[in-house]
Order: structure tokens, then C-alpha cells, then sequence
């Protein structure tokens, strides 16, 4: 990787990749490993890891914090560890491409980071929603490189044709097979999934979801509680950890929530790995 910036957030790196022909822009913080690579949710920036966005900044998917200068989840676990996030093209720092693409190209855009990253123990991934879909079916497929997950509030992997629509970034989501999510598919692999413990009510998602119902929300709590259910299935070492909030972003909502859980997970691999 090449460096083009640094000290941009505290004392954060900012470097350059070449990927696919196109630049892809990676920053990181702190030195210990296993690294902890995060993995941002849909149309995410990897920015909002090291500082929490503004109202401006988080709309439409987030409200924001109106203060504008609270740490993201990146500094705190820089304390005991190496943290790297990247930006996926056609986001933040990260140019576009002309075409939709596959989840092969998404696994490799991953490995493209691992491999530069020269990394001497396998890294924890700590993926937030279509990022924690991206690290557990990385995982599955390469298990060898993955020393643990955290995820959180991940979307399950669609596991039936979707239809495509407008999206942040140009993705072909197609379907995954059961075997996907077969019980101990991801071994003893360490795994953590973070959580809303309850459904929003009506009142708290007015600004973003005006026409939503009780009945519709309480709905789609109890089906992706479902399917986190079945994911905490695919290793014999996992846990799930519901937070008090119902909120999307439960590292934004809830950090000490999450930084506890992650902090475990990345203290359980290093001592397999010693």
C-alpha cells in the first residue's frame, strides 16, 4: 500500500491500495494483533468507525449525533489492538466501478486488504450489518484466515432471489445456498453476534419510517431475530449479546456494548493463538 495521508483522525494511517485497477483506501490505528478489520454496513463509510457522524453526515440511515466530535468504536480498540477498516468501492475514499458486482469481487476486495495488511496472526472480523454478511460468509469460505467474528446487527444471508433496486454501491445480490448457514459450518470458530434485544416502536422510527406499524415492526424483529438465531448456529463457539436499544447501528447506539464484545472475542483468539 501506498501512504497518502496520516494523522488524519488522532493518530490513524490512511494509505492507498490498488485493487482491480482502481484505488481503494484504507486506514488503520493502533499496532497489537490479531488485527480487528472492520467491516462497514451498506453505503458506509469506513470514517464513521473512527469518529460518530453528524445528523448531515448519517442521514438518511442513521440519525446522527448532533455534537459532531464523539470517538467512533476504532480509537478505544486501538488501545489493545491493530484496527483496519477500508472502504468498499464506490464509497468514501474508495472510487466506483461501472458494474454491479459479485460477491466473488467482494471477497477479493477483502483479501486484497488482508494480503497488504501482512498480517502474522489470522484477524477477528467485526462486520455491522451487510458487513457482518460479508466477514461470516468470507469466513466460511476461508476459515483458515479468520481467527474470529463480531457481528453485528448483521443481515442474514439472503438465502432466496431478491430483487434489485437502488443501493449505495453497485452489488449483484444474488441468493446464497442453505448450506451457507448449516449448524457448525464455521467449526469452534469464536463468535459473537451483537444485537437489538427488542422491536423499535412507532414512535422511534417516525423519522426515518413515517407509515410503519406495530404489527410490522414487531414482525421483522422476530424474523431477523430468527435468522441471527441460525447464525449463532454455524459455530459451536457462539454468543449473542442483545442490547437494550433497538437501533440498526448498535456500535453507534451502544459502544461500550460493543467494544465489551469485541474486546472478548479478540482477547479469546489471542490466547488460542499463543
Amino acid at each position: 500500500m501506498s501512504s497518502t495521508e496520516s494523522n488524519s483522525t488522532g493518530q490513524s494511517r490512511t494509505s492507498t491500495l490498488e485493487h482491480a485497477g482502481r484505488p481503494l483506501q484504507v486506514t488503520e490505528l493502533g499496532t497489537n494483533e490479531p488485527a480487528l478489520v472492520l467491516l462497514s454496513g451498506l453505503g458506509d463509510p469506513a470514517s464513521w468507525w473512527f469518529s460518530v457522524p453528524s445528523p448531515e453526515e448519517a442521514g438518511p440511515h442513521w440519525q446522527g449525533d448532533p455534537r459532531g466530535d464523539r470517538p467512533g468504536l476504532a480509537p478505544g480498540l486501538a488501545s489493545v489492538a491493530r484496527v483496519v477498516a477500508y472502504d468498499r468501492a464506490g464509497v468514501g475514499g474508495s472510487a466506483a466501478l461501472d458494474h454491479d458486482r459479485t460477491w466473488d469481487e467482494i471477497y477479493a476486495e477483502l483479501e486484497a486488504v488482508l494480503n497488504a495488511l501482512h498480517l502474522t496472526r489470522p484477524p477477528v472480523l467485526v462486520g455491522h450489518s451487510l458487513g457482518g454478511m460479508i466477514a461470516s460468509t468470507y469466513a466460511r469460505r476461508h476459515l483458515s484466515r479468520v481467527g474470529g467474528l463480531v457481528l453485528l446487527d448483521m443481515t442474514p444471508p439472503p438465502l432466496e432471489p431478491r430483487p434489485h433496486g437502488p443501493s449505495p454501491e453497485r452489488l449483484a445480490l444474488t441468493h446464497f445456498e442453505p448450506p451457507e448457514v448449516a449448524p457448525h459450518v464455521l467449526g469452534d470458530l469464536p463468535l459473537v453476534l451483537v444485537a437489538p434485544g427488542r422491536p423499535s416502536t412507532v414512535a422511534e422510527v417516525a423519522w426515518q419510517q413515517p407509515t410503519a406499524t406495530r404489527e410490522a415492526l414487531d414482525s421483522r424483529f422476530r424474523q431477523r431475530r430468527e435468522r441471527h438465531e441460525q447464525i449463532l448456529r454455524t459455530s459451536a463457539r457462539s454468543r449473542a449479546v442483545w442490547t437494550s436499544q433497538p437501533g440498526h447501528y448498535v456500535h453507534l447506539d451502544t459502544p461500550d456494548v460493543v467494544m465489551e464484545a469485541v474486546l472478548e472475542v479478540w482477547q479469546e483468539v489471542r490466547a488460542r493463538l499463543e
